[in-house]
């Protein structure tokens, strides 16, 4: 793999934000509710709606103490020199600049696409406090590009999911800060994602070249065990069932935008399914059309709901052993890699080498559209 690599899919987690990023800023009636940190005996602790989340400076989304053994990889990042060190003066590298690009350059990586805090939205039941922390994020993740390097790093906004026009306007004020794309959490919307009222975000997206992404969260409909007990002797095998239905609850959101009418009515709108995977959809694609055909005509599309995907949709994936089949059924130029760094299972610090294996059996030119030529003109990184 020879090619220049943008990653469509990195992160900067909560858990390595700056601890007063929020608290700093907080009025008096949030000071409780907005994230804050709190020094506890075994190092300094996220809150967010005033509950304990767990570690400043943990393992990924999770907010989790490094435990050796836990995670493959993660053990692995350690012994190359990755640290989680939750105690106060730490410098967590995914958001200290010059330790973020030394982890680049390490991988190898030109340049990256960056979401931020998954799940805050999830973790913040007052809609207001949820629009006021959203954008406090895109302030501070706008200046980090600036000040890590802003021909290299490019993190998306945190798109408010509690009312479209709040929505619209954090897209429009993000645009003009220079912003590339945003991330919209979808499992705690107000309204559901075809409801039209979101048509106000759609317009503003297609408005101002702004693309739309849902990054997998985990699948939502998994049963968890009944009791704390189950929960200690069948840990292993709950967490095996959630981390390997993980990326699938992108599935409703590809139908449900597809439903909405929004592609129709904004060609210019474009989406992403961020950390989705991408074998799963030819058989999305075809359920979906057959159903549409079936018993949905009456929405007076134009074109076959899976064709709207094929114009203005993209995927983001880490690795798919098989992926070659099905590249032909889904379109060349819709797939995006990404990294996933610092995840647990992100592929951090072998991506070329995992690329080389996973891309053997397509031509050059796929590969560079896959790698880089996708990304750089979805988000206009000429």
């Amino acid at each position: 793999m020879h090619h220049k690599l943008i990653s469509g899919d990195n992160h900067i987690d909560l858990t390595y934000c700056p601890p007063d990023l929020w608290s700093s800023q907080a009025p008096a009636k949030w000071k409780q509710n907005a994230p804050r940190v709190e020094e506890r005996n075994d190092g300094q602790h996220w809150f967010v709606d005033d509950k304990d989340r767990g570690m400043w400076n943990g393992v990924g989304p999770g907010f989790l103490p490094y435990t050796k053994g836990s995670f493959g990889h993660v053990d692995e990042m350690k012994d190359a020199g990755f640290e989680w060190d939750s105690y106060p003066g730490a410098q967590p590298r995914p958001t200290t600049p010059e330790l973020r690009i030394a982890d680049l350059d390490r991988d190898g990586l030109e340049k990256e696409i960056i979401y931020g805090c998954l799940m805050i939205n999830d973790l913040i039941d007052d809609a207001e406090l949820r629009v006021w922390a959203n954008a406090r994020y895109n302030d501070w993740a706008a200046d980090f590009a600036r000040r890590a390097d802003p021909d290299r790093v490019f993190p998306l906004a945190i798109i408010p999911n509690t009312d479209p026009k709040a929505a619209a306007a954090e897209v429009r004020r993000c645009a003009k800060m220079g912003l590339k794309g945003g991330d919209l959490a979808f499992k705690r919307m107000s309204l559901p994602l075809y409801h039209h009222a979101w048509y106000a975000l759609w317009e503003a997206a297609a408005e101002c070249k702004f693309p739309i992404s849902f990054h997998s969260t985990g699948f939502k409909a998994v049963r968890a065990p009944d009791t704390p007990e189950m929960e200690k002797e069948y840990a292993v095998q709950h967490r095996l069932v959630r981390s390997a239905l993980f990326q699938l609850d992108t599935m409703e959101v590809l139908v449900s935008l597809l439903a909405s009418g929004a592609c129709e009515k904004y060609p210019d709108f474009n989406f992403v399914l961020g950390e989705s995977g991408v074998t799963w959809l030819p058989y999305v694609f075809d359920r979906l059309d057959t159903e549409y055909h079936d018993r949905a005509r009456a929405l007076g599309f134009k074109m076959k709901p899976s064709d709207y995907f094929r114009r203005q949709g993209y995927v983001t994936y880490q690795q798919d052993k098989y992926l070659e089949p099905i590249v032909p059924l889904i379109g060349e130029d819709n797939i995006i890699w990404g990294a996933d760094y610092p995840h647990p299972d992100c592929i951090w610090p072998k991506s070329r080498e995992t690329l080389t294996q996973n891309l053997a059996g397509f031509s050059d030119s796929v590969q560079k559209k896959i790698v880089h030529d996708n990304v750089t003109r979805l988000y206009g990184l000429n």
